[in-house]
């Protein structure tokens, strides 16, 4: 039987008709415990909407009694949209993001905690940030712990623990003794200031749950059912708060797609998806029918994340079309990858394409940089979906600043940027008075800064302005001896701002990068014109920067990470920089959970697409200040995608590249068999490749590889032809070579050594793997047991 509700004039306005019978049958199961494991594009938003409106429609149920905790603001409007079409009196139905829901729990009932009242403030990042910086000024906190403080306070309130249970749970953790200090102090300052952070909404609310049996208990009798969406990217607290509210009815229907969980590193539990099973007495469904994209992109998917051990069975199908085969394309550099994406998104253009229905996608924002400029030139207008503009990121923004500050030292908004950064201990206070008599003088701050001596100022602080003023000093002789590059990475250098970002964690990665990206900006600007100067160099990206001002109601290709993608589709998606240390990141190398996540997120880039999926790489990357050679992603095979062996007949590019190595300098003179071989033969073996895939050739492919020597083989034939004969024939003897050295190198790591891990702290190691990536199993006690690769891990044993 189906449910229809139509309208005084015969309109339908809900039907549980328009969903396929496995999705009605769920629909229609109403009680206890469901979870349902939804694939990409399978639908389950309809899922979920339907299914309350069901319970309101055809079972009565009052719209007061349903709660729907979604992920985010936008999926919360979404499904309130949704459900008042289908369902014009569903007005009391609970639809928050979880965060919200416990904000509103806690300004009616926070009083029942110790120290605080329904008018507390809820602070934002900025002002967690002051809090915590003024905490770990006031303790005397090392530079170096201090800049994992907000990690550690973050991570105990996911895990719901205060600083004590963290500090027990990780006393063998290198520094924990001060985390939790400042974890603890923080705490006390929040209460002393009757506020919140963003974690606190969660943990605070459990914690009154706790404290207030007739609190829990009202929610509980509120609530007779409970809908959770995304639920594999909830965190621990997330889990004890539903448990909590669900325990008296146990109507509780999570829907989530363990293959999609992507924000473990904001503390993210893939555990809860397991844990909701031993919970409860739970009903298991599977929706595997994919709506949205072709057979070939259903297929790299699946082939992709079966190579991921931490997940249920689920094979995505889709009844849509065979579709394009998916390109794969390689370039000889950023450069040329760029180019080509650009000129496909330019053809698909001049096809009639709407532009909004095109996608690029990148593991790391400092991609964007080439990509940004190259759009540019084809003046297809684009926006940048979930991070800054390139040249609008703070590290950019403040190296510009420097510059800008030795070529027009009257610009005062300049030097107050960046005088403190990286810091200095040069406050605002003496910001302030520095201006103010740089005004009462006339004349520009840094001159009074380079004069420093003749400064009434305190000797601490003046001690502090002598070096920056000194530091001016020897940019300015420099800007008048030195090439462009060579001025700008002088500055960068000097200034020690890529000393900032010098840790693994994912924002010190991106930053850094964007560094390397502007530095190759001012390489690739010097290169392309002759008797560039650094006024030129600026006025380029001011005029780029102007160009880049967005029309919103222009139809416009979206650029984003592929964190910043959950929950878009296009027609047409661009996969750019699957390399090596790219995508995946380097520092996944060292833990199989690590690396599982980064399959993960290449698995939620790839169903992105709708029709045309396009992978790319550059065979080389300018980073670190020196042109480095990449090798493809291990996700590239993994997805059933050979790597390319036949050169294009025609040229791609109209344009010529001729001499573009010369830009690099003596960097290059390591690929001088390629270079040569790049610029001097024919046509067809100028340019970069591109290899469309028939599903016959990717079923022949290797799907993945199992060591280094193995992979090495599959393109060893391919990059002869490319590298003007050197290749990759060295490679097994050097590899072999390398192995035997690793082999002597790790011979100490046996079952039973104690070692220490700078993340994770003291552990034991139960089991030894070896192999080409050397791994290892250590048991880091509250932390679990993390298999890690001896090639990466930043482990020392403990004698």
């Amino acid at each position: 039987m189906l449910y229809i509700k139509m309208t005084k004039n015969g309109d339908i306005m809900f039907s549980l008709d328009s969903l396929n019978e496995h999705q009605r049958k769920i629909a229609m199961d109403t009680e206890g415990a469901i979870l349902v494991t939804a694939g990409a594009g399978s639908g389950k938003t309809r899922l979920l909407t339907h299914r309350i409106c069901h319970l309101i429609e055809n079972l009565s149920v009052s719209p007061s009694n349903i709660l729907a905790i979604t992920f985010t603001n936008k999926a919360t409007n979404e499904m309130k949209e949704r459900i008042a079409k289908m369902v014009p009196n569903s007005s009391g139905i609970t639809i928050k993001t979880l965060h919200s829901f416990c904000a509103g729990i806690l300004r009616a009932d926070i009083s029942n905690l110790e120290g605080f009242d329904s008018h507390f403030s809820v602070y934002d990042t900025s002002d967690q940030d002051k809090l915590l910086k003024k905490v770990i000024k006031e303790l005397n906190i090392d530079e170096k712990v201090a800049k994992y403080c907000s990690y550690h306070i973050s991570k105990a309130k996911n895990d719901g623990l205060t600083p004590a249970e963290y500090l027990h749970d990780n006393k063998n953790l290198p520094y924990i003794d001060d985390y939790c200090k400042v974890y603890a102090e923080y705490q006390r300052q929040l209460k002393n200031n009757n506020a919140l952070d963003f974690d606190d909404l969660l943990m605070k609310a459990l914690e009154l749950f706790h404290s207030s049996p007739t609190t829990l208990e009202y929610y509980q009798n509120k609530f007779r059912y409970i809908h959770v969406d995304e639920f594999q990217d909830t965190n621990l607290v997330q889990y004890k708060i539903i448990k909590l509210i669900s325990a008296k009815h146990k109507n509780v229907f999570v829907v989530g797609d363990e293959d999609q969980c992507i924000y473990c590193w904001r503390g993210a539990n893939i555990e809860n998806i397991n844990n909701f099973t031993k919970d409860y007495e739970c009903k298991l469904y599977k929706l595997e029918q994919n709506y949205r994209s072709t057979k070939n992109i259903i297929k790299s998917a699946n082939e992709l994340i079966k190579n991921n051990c931490a997940r249920l069975d689920k094979t995505l199908f889709t009844e849509n079309e065979q579709g394009e085969e998916i390109t794969y394309y390689e370039g000889y550099d950023e450069n040329e990858e760029a180019e080509y994406v650009a000129r496909a998104i330019y053809s698909l253009q001049t096809r009639g394409i709407d532009l909004k229905e095109v996608g690029i996608l990148m593991r790391v924002s400092a991609l964007s940089r080439l990509m940004e400029e190259k759009l540019l030139n084809y003046n297809i207008p684009y926006k940048v979906s979930g991070i800054f503009k390139f040249f609008e990121r703070l590290e950019v923004k403040n190296i510009l600043a420097y510059l800008t500050m030795i070529v027009n030292p009257r610009d005062n908004s300049s030097i107050t940027r960046i005088i403190n950064y990286p810091k200095r201990g040069i406050g605002q206070a003496t910001i302030d008075k520095l201006l103010a008599e740089a005004e009462r003088q006339n004349v520009p701050m840094v001159d009074l800064v380079e004069n420093y001596r003749e400064l009434d100022i305190s000797g601490a602080i003046k001690s502090k302005i002598a070096e920056f003023g000194d530091m001016i000093t020897e940019f300015k002789s420099a800007y008048l001896s030195k090439g462009l590059y060579d001025f700008v990475e002088f500055v960068v250098d000097k200034a020690g701002i890529k000393g900032m970002y010098n840790t693994d964690s994912e924002e010190d990665v991106d930053r850094t990068m964007n560094i390397d990206q502007l530095l190759q900006s001012v390489k690739s600007y010097e290169h392309l014109n002759e008797d560039a100067s650094l006024i030129d160099y600026l006025e380029s990206v001011t005029l780029q920067n102007t160009l880049e001002e967005e029309d919103d109601n222009l139809p416009s290709v979206s650029i984003s990470t592929v964190h910043a993608s959950k929950g878009l589709e296009f027609d047409y998606v661009f996969i750019i920089g699957s390399e090596e240390g790219k995508f995946p990141l380097a520092r996944a190398m060292d833990s199989s959970d690590e690396l599982e996540e980064e399959r993960r997120l290449m698995y939620v880039a790839i169903t992105r697409a709708r029709k045309k999926l396009y992978v790319t790489r550059a065979k080389s990357r300018f980073m670190y200040g020196s042109r480095e050679k990449q090798m493809p992603s291990r996700f590239v095979s993994e997805m059933g995608l050979a790597v390319p062996i036949q050169q294009p007949k025609n040229s791609y590019y109209d344009s010529d590249y001729d001499n573009y190595s010369k830009g690099y300098g003596n960097n290059y003179n390591s690929y001088s068999s390629y270079s040569s071989n790049r610029y001097g033969n024919s046509n067809s073996d100028r340019y970069a490749s591109s290899t469309t895939y028939s599903n016959r050739q990717a079923s022949q492919a290797t799907s993945s590889y199992s060591t280094y020597d193995d992979y090495a083989s599959k393109i060893n034939t391919y990059d002869n032809k490319r590298m003007g004969g050197s290749g990759l024939n060295n490679l097994q003897s050097l590899m072999n070579s390398k192995l035997n050295t690793q082999k002597s190198k790790f011979a100490e790591y046996k079952v039973g050594v104690q070692v220490l891990h700078t993340k994770f702290g003291v552990g034991k190691i139960i089991k030894v793997d070896g192999g080409e990536n050397n791994y290892v199993s250590i048991d880091f006690g509250t932390l679990g047991v993390k298999t890690l690769s001896l090639n990466f891990a930043p482990l020392q044993i403990l004698k």
